[in-house]
Parts: structure tokens; C-alpha cells; sequence
């Protein structure tokens, strides 16, 4: 059977033409009004208002979350018929369309409606009953997106990552609730940090609840599966850490908390730039896709930061001796020397640094990392920066955030409470710009993400709040956080 909802064309028009005349007579005023005399044409009464509460920016959002939030409410029914025959409503694809009226038209009916809206709303009722609705786009007309999904690992061996994750996503959601409608909630399942489990629980999420957001996995293995599932029903899937770049490829629905060379490099650049006018540095790069990628990446970031490249060396990535280009660089007198390469390279060129080049301020990336590194690397690379891709939060939201965590679970934030948060944060201010679906939600992230080809690619999120790349320093063979704030990409 086809589940493209079907309406006869005079149903059709006798339901429009019924909202259109409904409105002209302000009959739709009076039943927001409670059952008070309607006004005359000229006058516009306004909505009622709960002063406490700030409603999505959209009049159909609006709506959508009063009737979420008071079904009861003695204007439910005049703000049923108002939704039903929106813009917004409207542009929705059939089967959507056709839910979100059933769905509105059911619920202003209990809510004992006015003589002129209840005919309205049973025209609507009886026209949609010719429409095969599919029962999942029923279930998510009646809950919008305030139901959301998350698929983590809470138990086992990873069950710290996806704990302290919840907690971040726990407080961006408590800081939406606390001033806007609608109300949203998490449902917490445990992935088990099983692909096959995650897949199974995202299913439940999707076809059981209804959910039209799902959040998880952390690891991108796991994520894949679910990226499968929510596009294969439209929702939409958020994967806070995975770090495999072909899961854009799997549905336009697939967004990621993506920290990539683009945005590291240009927090090198600006570090650089800041520091000096006549900053300068030299690359020495092993000759892999990945670390090109990254390299041209830093080439790019230094040009628009005024940066100075005064030289770039290429290695093989099994390089043992890499004397001879660390000596080419030196003879240039750049400011800093830049690492872009594997641990293995990383840990080749630290234990052989000191002897070639005694001085040199080393600059690079996640594969400076000390941990696993051999002590004569480690202490090679004394004093380096890393430039991790992982989010520092800056200014007040780190400071705000920092304490309200604490407060909460009696521990400070860790780098997975941060992507919670700022993944939180991204649904909140969709949401809060007036989505009601999942095609409304794709589109409001659609404009968060990077402004940049890798971003629009794999569709990136840019955070809300100001949170850049997260800058460590090597200290005694550990890698620690800097001080001062995280530089700005």
C-alpha cells in the first residue's frame, strides 16, 4: 500500500476555505480569548502571553509548543486550526503535512472548541481520515522533537565517555527548559559500545518512540549504523565525536561535532599571527593523504594570518633519520617548527630534535600527544603545543558552564561533558528558532555548520558559544592545558 496520504480536492478546499473564513470572522480571536466577545475586523487581538516563558521564533513553532505544552487550554482548539493552515504546516511533504493537521485537529477537539472552530476541526479530522498515514509520522507529529533520542555506551568499558557526555547534554537541556517551550526530554539507551546493540536500540527509539532526533554514537564504527537507521525514516542523527569523515556520505541527515585540519590549523595560524607580525614557521610533514591534507591545510591558515612559510620538508613516515631535513629548516630561522605526521614520525623526529635543532619551538597537532611516546621523544618535545581537536569552552559559557557542572555532579567537566554541552546547545537553538520536524530541524543545523568546503561537507556544527580548538603544552613528559584561553579559529 502506498503511504503518500491521498485527500479528494473538494475535502481539500472545504477545509481551507472553512480556516480562511473562520480567521475573517474573528472567531480564531475569540476562542484564544477564552470565549470573550470577538473584537471588530480592525482590531488584532494579541495572543496570550505566559511572561515567564519564551516561545520558538516562528508563529507555527509557537504554536506547535503551546499546544504541546496546554493541551487543555481553552484556546487549544482556536491554536489548532491557526497550526493546521500555516506556511510552515503547509511546505511540509505530504505525509508530514497530513500528520501534523490529523495530529492538531484531534487535539483542539478535546479542548472543547467553539461551535464555528469544532466544525473547522472535524472537516480537517474526516478529510485527513482518507490519508494511509504511516504510524510513525503519526507518533512524531505528537511529540514534535521534544522527545530526543541518545545512544551511548553507559555501561562496560566505556562507560565514562558516555556518562559524562549525558551530563553536558543534561545541562545545555536544563538551561533550555529552565526559559523556553517546548519542554524537552532525553531517553537515555545503552549502546554497550556494540554496534549491533546500538543499531537495535536506535530502531526502538525511532519506530517505538517516535523520536525524530537521535544523538550517539562516540566512536565512529558504532555511529555508522545508526546514521543508516534515522535516514532510512528522515530523522536526524548528531554524532558528537566520531571521527570518520564518510559518514556524511550516508544521508544529508548526518551532522557531526567535527573538529577538522581546517580548524586546527587556523587556531596554528592565529596563535602565530598574534604573537607577531613577523611570525614565520617551517613544516616538516610525512608524505601520507592525511598529514597533505592537514599540511595544506596549515599552508592556507598562515596565508590569510599573514603568517610566513619559509620552508616545507616531506619524509617518509617510516623515516628513522630525519637529521637532514630538521637541519634544512633550522638554516631558514623560522619562528616555530611544525610537526604533521603519525606518532611514529612524531616520535622519531623528538628523540632527534634536540641534537639537529637545540632551540626550536615545535608546533602540531593530535599526534604530538606525549602519551606513548618513548622518554627520549618526550623530552625532545619539551615545551611543544598541541593543538587537540577537542573543544575548550572561552569567556563566560566556560565559566557558567564550569560551575553549574560542578554543582551538579560534584566534579569539574571533562572534554566529553564539553561535547555534550555543545551538542545540547546546537539542538536547543534549532528548536528554539521554531523547527517542528525533522525537515526543519536539518535545515536550521544546516546553517551551524562551518562556513568552509570541509564543513559544508561533512556538515560540521560550528559551536553556538564561543569554544575553539583546546591548546595543550608539554610539561614533564605530560601534555597539560595552557593557562590562557584557547585561540579563536
Amino acid at each position: 500500500m502506498s503511504t503518500r496520504p491521498s485527500m479528494r480536492r473538494a475535502d481539500l478546499s472545504r477545509v481551507l476555505a472553512a480556516a480562511g473564513a473562520l480567521a475573517a470572522a474573528g472567531a480564531l480571536a475569540a476562542s484564544l480569548c477564552g470565549g470573550a466577545p470577538a473584537p471588530q475586523p480592525s482590531a488584532k487581538a494579541p495572543p496570550p502571553v505566559i511572561l515567564d516563558r519564551h516561545y520558538p521564533a516562528n508563529r507555527a513553532g509557537e504554536l506547535k509548543a503551546r499546544l504541546l505544552e496546554r493541551p487543555r487550554d481553552s484556546a487549544a482548539a482556536g491554536w489548532a486550526v491557526e497550526y493546521a493552515s500555516t506556511p510552515e504546516v503547509s511546505r511540509l511533504d505530504p505525509m508530514t503535512r497530513a500528520a501534523e493537521r490529523s495530529w492538531a485537529a484531534r487535539l483542539g477537539l478535546a479542548a472543547t472548541p467553539s461551535d464555528s472552530a469544532k466544525k473547522v476541526l472535524q472537516e480537517i479530522v474526516e478529510a485527513m481520515g482518507n490519508c494511509p498515514l504511516d504510524s510513525v509520522a503519526i507518533k512524531r507529529a505528537a511529540q514534535g522533537l521534544t522527545r530526543i533520542g541518545i545512544v551511548v555506551p553507559l555501561s562496560g568499558r566505556y562507560e565514562r565517555f558516555g556518562k559524562t557526555f549525558v551530563n553536558g547534554l543534561r545541562i545545555a537541556m536544563e538551561e533550555h527548559n529552565r526559559e523556553w517551550s517546548p519542554t524537552l526530554n532525553l531517553i537515555l539507551h545503552d549502546s554497550e559500545a556494540d554496534p549491533l546493540v546500538g543499531a537495535r536500540k536506535s530502531r526502538w527509539l525511532l519506530r517505538d518512540h517516535g523520536v525524530s532526533l537521535l544523538v550517539g554514537e562516540i566512536f565512529s564504527a558504532n555511529t555508522a549504523p545508526l546514521a543508516a537507521a534515522t535516514q532510512v525514516l528522515g530523522a536526524i542523527l548528531i554524532s558528537p565525536s566520531a571521527t570518520n569523515e564518510r559518514l556524511a556520505i550516508l544521508g544529508d541527515g548526518v551532522f557531526q561535532l567535527h573538529i577538522g585540519p581546517t580548524a586546527t590549523a587556523a587556531a596554528l595560524a592565529r596563535q602565530m599571527a598574534g604573537e607577531s607580525p613577523h611570525s614565520s614557521i617551517a613544516i616538516l610533514a610525512a608524505r601520507t593523504a592525511d598529514d597533505s591534507v592537514q599540511t595544506i591545510a596549515v599552508a592556507k591558515a598562515c596565508d590569510f594570518s599573514a603568517v610566513r612559510i619559509l620552508g616545507i620538508q616531506w619524509v617518509r613516515e617510516d623515516n628513522a633519520d630525519v637529521l637532514k631535513p630538521l637541519q634544512t629548516l633550522r638554516d631558514k630561522r623560522p619562528s616555530a617548527l611544525v610537526l604533521v605526521g603519525s606518532p611514529r614520525m612524531v616520535g622519531n623526529v623528538g628523540a632527534q630534535i634536540r641534537s639537529a635543532w637545540p632551540d626550536a619551538r615545535v608546533l602540531g597537532f593530535q599526534s604530538l600527544d606525549p602519551e606513548g611516546l618513548i622518554a627520549e621523544a618526550r623530552a625532545g618535545l619539551e615545551g611543544a603545543t598541541i593543538f587537540m581537536a577537542d573543544y575548550a569552552l572561552e569567556g563566560a559559557p566556560r565559566d557558567s558552564f564550569q560551575t553549574r557542572y560542578v554543582r551538579a555532579f560534584r566534579e569539574p567537566p571533562t572534554r566529553m561533558s564539553v561535547r555534550g554541552y555543545l551538542t545540547g546547545l546546537a539542538i536547543d537553538r534549532a528548536i528554539e528558532s521554531g523547527c517542528v520536524t525533522a525537515s526543519q530541524l536539518r535545515e536550521a543545523l544546516r546553517s551551524q555548520v562551518y562556513e568552509t568546503p570541509e564543513g559544508r561537507m561533512l556538515r560540521a556544527l560550528r559551536p553556538v558559544v564561543p569554544a575553539f580548538p583546546e591548546r595543550l603544552v608539554i610539561r614533564a613528559g605530560k601534555a597539560v592545558p595552557l593557562e590562557d584561553a584557547p585561540v579563536e579559529p
